[in-house]
């Protein structure tokens, strides 16, 4: 089964935990781990071939970057082999939406350094998204496995390190709070720094391959809450974390973001390297079902504030939530 897609998991399908009893059918952590890496890197490989990119960039400010916006229907990994019949294949299609953009690497108005990208995006994923996105409103981190029981991880040819696992139970909530029930995701989180281009080809590197790279990816997988699958002091818990009315919801993504030194694939550390010459590549996709009454049409429209809208404007919120932390020091 493909781990990187909308449906979400039970718990019994994820590595075993400290917390979990003992239970030989689990799969092994470094599998899993590199499992979902490589599903990361092949959707990112894959999305400027078959998405479609909108006419114009957007803007979301008070980012002085410009926003692609991309948008492309996709089979889970395993079913795109498996599949057969092309009524079959539609039925398991997934509406994706991706986003791309391109921020000078500084600490100055409308933009961020590669240090604020990694502190904000990087360290305490679901804690800082909740800080600087209004619908969140409350972050439970519900399960971790210790980094030292991870180690690296080779995936394709890119070594992997710093690798952190958890799950989290993430509330949003919106106005007014009367009419919209509050939306609740249980995301198991995976993030991994890297040096070097990751790729999932044995092609020769194009003229932008050439350039020295170092990043991060961050993969969130679904899982749900069933009574059956899920281990009872686990369900206890999040039975008495969500607020009444809440609706279980699910989305799966993946994210990279490149401090991109062109033409600099040099001996010398990155650090001494000038900020000026490098930039920050910022790649977002998701796809997501936000349950109850909204229909999936309005989900995916622009005009009506769907996804589409709401992951441009994230980058807008980023930026600015890191300039006024930026001002607070």
């Amino acid at each position: 089964m493909s781990l990187i897609q909308l449906q979400p998991h039970p718990f019994t399908s994820i590595p075993t935990h400290p917390s979990f009893s003992t239970d030989s059918s689990r799969p092994d952590l470094h599998q899993y781990i590199s499992t979902a890496l490589h599903e990361a890197l092949d959707l990112l490989h894959s999305i400027p071939s078959t998405f479609t990119t909108d006419p114009k960039q957007h803007p979301s400010p008070p980012s002085q970057a410009k926003v692609k916006l991309l948008r492309g229907w996709r089979k889970p990994f395993e079913s795109r082999a498996s599949t057969k019949g092309r009524e079959k294949e539609k039925d398991k299609s997934e509406f994706w939406v991706c986003r791309q953009s391109e921020h000078v690497n500084e600490s100055s108005k409308g933009t961020a350094s590669w240090r604020e990208f990694e502190a904000g995006l990087r360290s305490e994923h679901a804690e800082h998204e909740m800080e600087y996105t209004p619908s969140v409103s409350a972050v439970e981190r519900l399960l971790e496995w210790a980094p030292e029981n991870i180690g690296e991880i080779e995936v394709d040819g890119v070594r992997f390190r710093g690798v952190n696992m958890e799950v989290n139970l993430i509330t949003h909530t919106f106005h007014p709070s009367a009419l919209i029930s509050p939306r609740t995701f249980i995301s198991l989180t995976i993030s991994a720094a890297y040096d070097g281009l990751p790729s999932t080809t044995s092609q020769a590197p194009t003229l932008s391959q050439k350039e020295h790279r170092q990043g991060f990816l961050t993969v969130q997988l679904p899982l749900h809450p069933a009574i059956s699958s899920t281990p009872k002091a686990l369900h206890q818990e999040i039975t008495a974390s969500v607020p009444k009315r809440t609706i279980f919801a699910n989305y799966a993504s993946i994210e990279r973001v490149e401090l991109v030194q062109a033409g600099k694939a040099t001996d010398q550390p990155s650090t001494e390297q000038s900020q000026s010459q490098s930039l920050i590549e910022w790649t977002m996709a998701t796809t997501s079902d936000a349950g109850g009454s909204i229909p999936q049409w309005v989900q995916r429209s622009w005009a009506l504030g769907g996804v589409p809208k709401a992951v441009v404007a994230d980058v807008g919120l980023f930026i600015g939530w890191t300039m006024r932390r930026r001002q607070a020091t």
